[in-house]
């Protein structure tokens, strides 16, 4: 049985953006917490375009938050990134952007072997996601009911 946590980081009008949890492991999350110890105004910007982003179905812009192919999406801001893909889960609303990884942008090889790692991750939860075992859990915001 494959285990997915969607931890919730914001509820906009027309997405929520949530963090990936495969088998106890988030690495969104693990990035978002380094970057907030080690780059407290990288991580408020990232955070901001999160924020900005939510309020859009469908949201495109080359500086902000892009499409880098395979279904991934990037949010953007000078040096990092935070990986992420569109997603639906029946009932729920608003409808997901899920963070699956994050980097910084040091080198071309370092952002593609990023992207490659969101892709897996991507590929690894579509598939469990149809997987009748699977066991999903979303965690709300502490001021969600």
């Amino acid at each position: 049985m494959i285990e997915i946590t969607l931890s919730t980081i914001h509820v906009g009008t027309v997405r929520r953006v949530v963090t990936l949890g495969l088998d106890g492991r988030n690495l969104a999350d693990e990035f978002l917490n380094r970057l907030l110890k080690s780059n407290p105004r990288g991580a408020e910007s990232i955070k901001t375009r999160v924020q900005n982003i939510a309020e859009h179905d469908r949201y495109e812009h080359e500086f902000t938050f892009r499409s880098v192919g395979g279904g991934i999406y990037e949010f953007k801001r000078p040096g990092l990134r935070l990986y992420a893909f569109y997603d639906e889960l029946p009932g729920l609303k608003p409808q997901l952007i899920i963070a699956s990884n994050g980097g910084t942008k040091n080198t071309r090889k370092n952002q593609q072997a990023d992207i490659a790692k969101a892709q897996n991750l991507r590929a690894r939860y579509l598939a469990a996601k149809i997987q009748p075992s699977t066991k999903i859990q979303l965690i709300l915001l502490s001021n969600e009911n």
